[in-house]
Parts: C-alpha cells; sequence; structure tokens
C-alpha cells in the first residue's frame, strides 16, 4: 500500500475536460502512472502502530511498534527495511544493504493497489464539481472467484477515491472489504529467531477489512517541479483476526496473539514523512550510521 503515483502539471478543473467514467479513469491512471516514475527523487520514513481489538473496539493487546525507512535495493527497486522496533528489539542487520535488509516481501502486504482498483469494472462516478471529484468502486460478485489474486481482490471491494481536480490524482482511499476475494495462503520468512512457523498461515485481508489512505502533495525544494510526488503520509486498516489465530507476522517478525478473545480485529494506523534527494544526493537510503 506505501507505492504513489502522480502528474504533476496542472490542468483545468477535471470535471470540465471529462464527461464520461471511462475518461475520467483513464486520466487519473495516467496522474497514477506518471507519479510512480517520480518515486526516485524521494526516500520516506513510516512509523506503524497495531493494537488487536475486541468487537467493541477496546485495546486488548499492544503489539511492538515499527519504524521502516524505504531502501533501494542494487537493482533500483524499493523496499522497506526496520530501522527500530517499539520494544527494544535490535533490528534486522540494520547496517547491511537494502538487499539483505529487505528479506521477503511483507506478508501483510496488501495485493489491494489503487491501480488495480482503477481496472474495475465497476466504477461510476459519485461525486463531480469543479471543487471534488469522486470515484466510487463496486464489488462485482461474478470476479470474486478469478485465479488472479488481483483481480478477485479488487472485485471484492467497496471503496471511493477521492480526486484531485487539477492533478487528477487519487488524493484519498477509503472502503471496505465486503467479500473474500484478497484472501491467501501466505508463507512468511522470519528474521529474528523464531521457531518456524506451522500450519497454515493467511494473508491478513479478510472480509470486513476497513482501510483509509490519505495522499499529500510533497513540492519540489530543488527548483524542479516535475519532480513534486505525491505520496500515502496517513493510513489506517482494521483487519479482522480469524477466530482462534495465535501469531501474527509484520515485517518479519512473528507475535503471540491472545487466541482466547473472539471477533478480534488488528487496528494498523501509519505515518508517513517524505525528503526529497537532494541535487549533490546519492538514490541511497539503505543503512544508518554505526
Amino acid at each position: 500500500m506505501r507505492s504513489v503515483a502522480v502528474f504533476l502539471l496542472a490542468a483545468a478543473p477535471a470535471c470540465a475536460q471529462v464527461t464520461n467514467v471511462s475518461a475520467l479513469v483513464a486520466k487519473v491512471q495516467d496522474a497514477w502512472k506518471a507519479n510512480q516514475e517520480r518515486a526516485t527523487h524521494w526516500s520516506w520514513t513510516t512509523s506503524e502502530t497495531r493494537s488487536v481489538r475486541d468487537a467493541a473496539g477496546r485495546e486488548i493487546q499492544h503489539l511492538p511498534d515499527v519504524t521502516v525507512e524505504s531502501a533501494v535495493r542494487s537493482d533500483g527497486s524499493r523496499c522497506n527495511a526496520v530501522l527500530s522496533w517499539g520494544d527494544g528489539m535490535p533490528p534486522y542487520k540494520v547496517n547491511e544493504d537494502a538487499d539483505v535488509r529487505c528479506g521477503s516481501p511483507d506478508p501483510n502486504a496488501a495485493p489491494l493497489r489503487i491501480d488495480a482498483l482503477l481496472k474495475s469494472s465497476k466504477i461510476t462516478i459519485a461525486e463531480r464539481s469543479p471543487a471534488r471529484i469522486v470515484l466510487a468502486i463496486h464489488h462485482d460478485r461474478k470476479l470474486v472467484g478469478n485465479p488472479q489474486t488481483e483481480v478477485s481482490c479488487t472485485a471484492s471491494v467497496e471503496a471511493t477515491l477521492q480526486i484531485d481536480p487539477a492533478t487528477y490524482f487519487p488524493a484519498r482511499m477509503e472502503g471496505k472489504l465486503v467479500d473474500s476475494g484478497c484472501e491467501g495462503e501466505a508463507k512468511p520468512e522470519l528474521h529474528y529467531g523464531e521457531t518456524p512457523l506451522t500450519g497454515r498461515s493467511r494473508r491478513m485481508l479478510h472480509k470486513g477489512t476497513m482501510f483509509r489512505v490519505d495522499y499529500e502533495f510533497q513540492q519540489d525544494k530543488f527548483g524542479k517541479p516535475e519532480n513534486s510526488y505525491w505520496i500515502a503520509t496517513a493510513q489506517q486498516w482494521s483487519r479482522p483476526l480469524v477466530n482462534g489465530a495465535s501469531f501474527m507476522v509484520y515485517f518479519n517478525r512473528s507475535f503471540r496473539l491472545e487466541p482466547k478473545v473472539k471477533d478480534r480485529a488488528v487496528l494498523q494506523i501509519s505515518k508517513t514523512t517524505a525528503k526529497e534527494f537532494g541535487v549533490e544526493s546519492q538514490t541511497r537510503f539503505d543503512t544508518i550510521a554505526k
């Protein structure tokens, strides 16, 4: 969910230029793709908190907070590498390069991406005015069983995308999973000396998951406005737990859960700060000082 995208050239209000859904969606897709190409000019640090809540919303267990940074692998791709744990656990190989630090993908990483949602066949314009444009993505029962996870996951979503009228960028994504198409098996790799997990592990995108992701425009500070960038600065996810689930894994570390409480959900809140690489900076953000 941290990969973001965007188009920077100012435009007339989208409602004055777009007359149908397909034309509007095409412009939003172009804005998303253009923004992805500008990510190479930026780095970011994200702090995340997680707590287990009961059916009434009361906290019953607080899991260790974590801070991660965007690291750059040797092939130029990005990944998230741990900088610190709230309980004092030393970060995994924090002084080595990104290819080592990042390890396997986060088993909780969502296939639920805005670029995938924009391919939905069930999109309508919920609102359109000079100051506000909102797209609605609707549940598509016929595609929930599709063998492609991206398709089945998108089909399980009820969501809105709030579009910036000047750039067509989707500045906010908010919604809920109303079906099971985002679920799937996971094989988490553990980096902190834990005993390997046995039994089935599943991606935490069950029916009932609620989410909100807010993007903010990051203005270039070095005289190159074409490098300005939209980034997801705030995220909130409420992820239901399967009754009886006894472990949770994030950033390659496992945590024991209290399985006796039913109808639990994990509330995850993320805050991200962006930093632009300067004129003399190197696009390498994979180590910290010893």
